[in-house]
């Protein structure tokens, strides 16, 4: 699931755009559908352009105790070295790709079960809660909130895990984007 962290930051670079009809679940039942997020995000559009986004580990949590003997005095200090790291990728954003994101970017991986407990893209803000149930990598609840434009963004996100190999770990994280430019051919 380290890698929805990453996956996520991206994802938002795409759909973190002006527009946004605020809290996704329309009809007040209680359930954010996927149907009601397309909904939410079909009137976001972004600056196409080369995109520039950066994802920054600011912290990662784990019981060290919890891992299997074999583990300990390894997987403590590999964690302590993602802190700070930052990830930068660049992204060609087209037209047709800014017009409208795919609101799919926000349910993580094809084979975890997810479900929102709130999204919203509103007036500038972002704020977004959902749960996933992963058969390979166990449960992650991960929270966004964060502020956007048409032309950059900035986010905090939280996941926090349980039922892996590691047992319960939160990793906390910073996401930043922004248009840099046209893209190069």
């Amino acid at each position: 699931m380290t890698n929805s962290a990453t996956a996520l930051g991206l994802a938002l670079a795409l759909s973190a755009c002006g527009g946004g009809t605020g809290d996704a679940d329309a009809d007040g039942d209680g359930t954010i559908t996927q149907d009601e997020v397309n909904a939410a995000v079909a009137d976001v559009s972004i600056n196409p352009g080369n995109w520039e986004n950066t994802v920054e580990f600011v912290d990662v949590e784990l019981d060290e105790a919890a891992l299997p003997p074999e583990a300990r005095g390894f997987i403590g200090p590999v964690l302590e070295s993602m802190k700070g790291q930052v990830n930068t990728t660049q992204s060609c954003v087209t037209p047709e790709q800014a017009a409208r994101p795919e609101a799919e970017m926000f349910s993580g991986n094809d084979n975890a079960n997810c479900e929102y407990d709130r999204f919203s893209f509103s007036g500038g803000t972002i704020d977004m809660a959902m749960t996933c149930n992963d058969p390979a990598s166990g449960k992650a609840t991960i929270t966004s909130t964060g502020t956007y434009t048409a032309d950059d963004y900035a986010m905090d996100m939280t996941i926090a895990m349980e039922g892996t190999e590691m047992g319960a770990m939160k990793i906390t994280a910073s996401s930043k984007g922004k248009r840099t430019g046209e893209c190069a051919n």
